[in-house]
């Protein structure tokens, strides 16, 4: 009779902690993706500027990098803690106020400007996005149904009459250590940018290195 109750219990709790890990994991990559999308729009719009005529050239191209600097250095130090700068969404207000104030005279400028402009409120949308998420997680209750639900699946399984004692106590054990290396599992991917298993600025620095501070567009 135990078994059967172990095998409902345990098959309701499997299915509901497999439902929460897919979500969980599927956020977490999400978030990553959009990270990336983040930083690869940086890099076009920097390209984008490049192609201005000077001085607003130098100085868009100078905000950017001071962004990028930012966003590696200090926004993102603080969003593992789980707080919000949004010290680098001042930087992007120093960007849009500088792309307003910029008059294209020939048709060339003119179509750069506007995929400037274009690429500058993706980057924008994306900002605001990731200092939305990073807060976001899973409502306290839904962890109070996956604690309890682990321990309940653990007290079942000591109705089990065994006259190997041990033998009880290490299936006991190997059972408590699976639920709980879930249970951690759906912890750690919760919060995509807060603690050391996150999102981190890798793909921050790949445009810091790569582009921003590239041979090629240093002048």
């Amino acid at each position: 009779m135990v078994s059967y109750y172990l095998a409902t219990v345990g098959v309701f709790y499997g299915i509901t902690l497999g439902l929460i890990s897919v979500g969980t994991y599927t956020s977490f990559a999400e978030i990553d993706t959009a990270a990336s999308t983040e930083a690869v729009t940086l890099s076009a719009l920097y390209n984008d500027v490049s192609s201005y005529p000077e001085p607003i050239r130098s100085q868009l191209r100078q905000q950017l990098s001071d962004y990028t600097n930012t966003v590696i250095e200090v926004v993102w130090p603080e969003q593992q803690k789980g707080q919000v700068s949004i010290k680098g969404f001042n930087i992007l207000k120093q960007v849009n106020t500088t792309l307003i104030y910029f008059e294209p005279t020939t048709e060339r400028e003119k179509i750069i400007h506007a995929e400037a402009f274009r690429q500058f409120n993706r980057l924008l949308e994306l900002n605001n996005a990731r200092l939305q998420s990073v807060q976001s997680g899973l409502p306290m209750t839904m962890y109070v149904v996956i604690v309890i639900g682990a321990l309940l699946n653990i007290m079942v399984s000591w109705l089990f009459i065994i006259d190997n004692y041990q033998l009880h106590n290490a299936l006991n054990i190997l059972m408590a250590a699976l639920l709980g290396l879930l249970v951690f599992l759906i912890a750690v991917m919760d919060n995509p940018y807060r603690g050391d298993y996150s999102v981190g600025p890798d793909a921050f620095e790949f445009v810091r290195d790569r582009v921003i501070n590239s041979p090629v567009n240093a002048e």
